[in-house]
This record gives structure tokens, sequence and C-alpha cells, in this order.
């Protein structure tokens, strides 16, 4: 049926990320501009990679919030970066799994990929495959 569709959306341009949650028919699409965010972070020297990941969780976790009213939201996502979070350059967010009490949201479109700037030296990036990143991050919110 119609009014049982409830999905997670990623729209990705250069600047921005769109989130957007479906609920038969209500919907919410919230924006993030990447760069301001990006800039913030490293101008008050904070760890990039995670509060915008705290970011995308919060923003999933508020939409979800506002078109399906629930007390616990699981979050389910691929994670993979060429190096550890603190030097990577290549950061691969790929949302699994959306659930809301037990309710599953289905996925589309829902990959980020963001690319930087390398400034690892040559023996850095040689030796980064033992720092590499690939893991399922699995949260409760």
């Amino acid at each position: 049926m119609e009014n049982d569709i409830r999905t997670l959306t990623v729209k990705l341009s250069k600047t921005t990320i769109k989130i957007v949650i479906r609920c038969g028919e209500k919907f919410v699409e919230h924006e993030i501009q990447v760069n301001l965010v990006l800039s913030y972070y490293w101008s008050q020297n904070l760890p990039i990679v995670e509060n915008f990941l705290e970011l995308i969780e919060n923003v999933i976790k508020n939409s979800v919030r506002s078109v399906f009213p629930h007390k616990k939201l699981k979050i389910k996502y691929d994670l993979r970066a060429n190096d550890s979070l603190e030097n990577a350059s290549s950061i691969f967010i790929e949302f699994l799994e959306v659930k809301a009490d037990d309710t599953l949201f289905e996925t589309l479109n829902t990959i980020i990929a963001l690319e930087g700037v390398d400034e690892r030296s040559s023996l850095s990036k040689f030796i980064s495959f033992r720092r590499k990143i690939r893991k399922i991050i699995e949260k409760e919110l």
C-alpha cells in the first residue's frame, strides 16, 4: 500500500547532502551544507569525521521523529576510510538499515562519498593499509 511506504533517501550534489525521510504521505527533507559544516569543524579544531557522522545520525533521527513518532531508532551503516579517521582523505558511508522501534525504513540511494585533498606523505599513504577502516556501525539513538 502507498500509505505504508517508509523510506530514507540521500541526495547528493557538489555542495550539499539532502536527507529525505518519507512515511506514507508525510515527508521531511533536511539539507546539509557540507563545505560550511566541514569548514566549521576544521576551524574549531574538532574531529571532522566523527562530528560529521554524529551530525548525519542526528539529522536522520530528528527527520524520522518528525514523520514517525518512536521511542528508539536503530541505524546501521557501512563506514570505509582510506586511513584512520583523523588522517583520512576519502570517506564512504552507506546506510544499510534504519529502524524506528520495530518499523523498518527502506534505504534508497543511501551512499555518501566524501573526498578531500590527500595531504599525507608518500610513506604514510604506502603504509595506510594498516589503518584503513572498513566496519559496520550499529547505533541505537
